[in-house]
């Protein structure tokens, strides 16, 4: 009897292995072999790609590159490296004293195998966020008169604070607030206004839950330290350090900050927006806020990037960026996706109010469950569950 074993996981492999009998130890051998990396680089000049090709070849590897490489009839051209870690690191070594940059290449290879050693926990003053049993659920809190969503609904205060404590009994390890809507043609609202929004609400929960984590939706620096100075412990900044003073900001409260993706503001963000490779793109976007956050002082651990789902994005390219959400993961931060009750989920349903979009919500919920760190939804319970199964068919315990 011969049948094809389908592992998704390293409790998978243990499983299988036990059921030989084979030492455990081999795990450590076994997993060098098991997993195929995929990586991509350049662009490279023509000779430099030929060079490139043949190290990943002799190692076991390839590299895929553009027709025209071999006789250089192209000039330059990217290339995809395909291997297990055993082959990208033969590769690395071998390309050790290359010319063309090829050498540094090689040392940036070797960093790529490295594993992403963030700490399982964030400590923050109300508590700890743990990422060590899946994603963390941001419940949204808008407290805006004209929200795509939910706009009015929780406008006074009493009802604010009474939804916060509803969601973080349903789960919800963090409550995002915010006072100024993000939906497309949205105008913006001054600090002032928001600020007059924010206070009442932060502070009423923090009365309630003094130990409740609370988040502030803003792009706003001024906001931003009102909401801090409040109770707030994470700033939620979709237009990523558009604001000079958000990022030393962040770095003198040391309080975790997500930068989020956005081609365009909010009042022209879906007037045709286009790309040639959007995975590409809003990589390189949050690479570079990276960056820019570590150089005013924002530690690595307390960065957060966001692809920005619905904002200044098509149909296909939200679809993309979901799919390839685990890339994100090379930038060495947590990741956060929100994608709840959004338009592109009524253009794939159907759908026109965006409450009844949830059902079509929790589907990415459950496919994001091994690549996003906190998903950002309004249906608290309802993703807490669907979180809980997928966790579980995953092999992992939820708690």
């Amino acid at each position: 009897m011969i049948r094809k074993l389908w592992l998704s996981s390293e409790r998978d492999w243990l499983s299988e292995l036990e059921s030989v009998g084979a030492d455990p130890g081999a795990w450590s051998r076994v997993r060098l072999r098991s997993e195929v990396m995929v990586l991509k680089a350049g662009p490279f000049p023509a000779p430099a790609a030929n060079i490139l090709k043949q190290c990943m070849l002799s190692a076991g590897g390839d590299a895929i590159v553009a027709r025209g490489t071999i006789d250089c009839t192209v000039r330059e051209t990217q290339a995809i490296l395909i291997g297990t870690p055993k082959h990208i690191g033969l590769a690395a070594d071998s390309l050790s004293g290359q010319p063309f940059g090829l050498s540094e290449l090689g040392g940036q290879l070797k960093l790529a195998l490295r594993p992403q050693d963030l700490p399982p926990e964030l400590r923050l003053k109300p508590g700890d966020l743990s990422y060590a049993n899946g994603p963390l659920i941001m419940g949204v809190l808008n407290v805006t008169p004209d929200s795509f969503s939910d706009g009015g609904l929780y406008s006074s205060p009493v009802r604010a604070i009474e939804r916060a404590m509803e969601m973080l009994g349903q789960g919800a390890a963090v409550v995002d607030i915010g006072a100024e809507s993000t939906r497309p043609g949205s105008s913006p609202v001054p600090p002032e206004v928001q600020i007059e929004r924010l206070l009442p609400i932060i502070r009423g929960i923090c009365d309630r839950a003094p130990s409740a984590i609370l988040s502030v939706d803003t792009n706003s620096s001024t906001v931003a330290a009102a909401a801090l100075d409040a109770g707030v412990s994470m700033v939620n900044d979709v237009t990523a350090l558009s604001d000079p003073g958000m990022a030393p900001l962040a770095a003198s409260r040391g309080c975790p900050i997500v930068l989020m993706h956005m081609k365009g503001i909010p009042a022209d963000m879906q007037d045709s927006p286009c790309y040639s490779d959007v995975a590409g793109e809003v990589y390189s976007f949050l690479e570079d806020r990276v960056a820019k956050a570590e150089a005013a002082g924002v530690t690595r651990d307390r960065i957060l990037v966001d692809p920005g789902i619905g904002f200044g994005k098509r149909l296909e390219d939200n679809l993309d960026l979901l799919r390839r959400l685990g890339e994100l993961r090379s930038l060495g931060c947590r990741t956060v996706i929100g994608y709840s009750r959004k338009s592109f989920l009524g253009a794939l349903t159907g759908e026109r109010d965006p409450a009844a979009r949830d059902t079509a919500g929790h589907a990415i919920a459950a496919l994001a469950c091994d690549t996003a760190d906190i998903i950002r939804v309004h249906d608290v319970e309802g993703t807490f569950a669907v979180l809980t199964a997928a966790m579980a068919l995953a092999g992992k315990v939820r708690r």
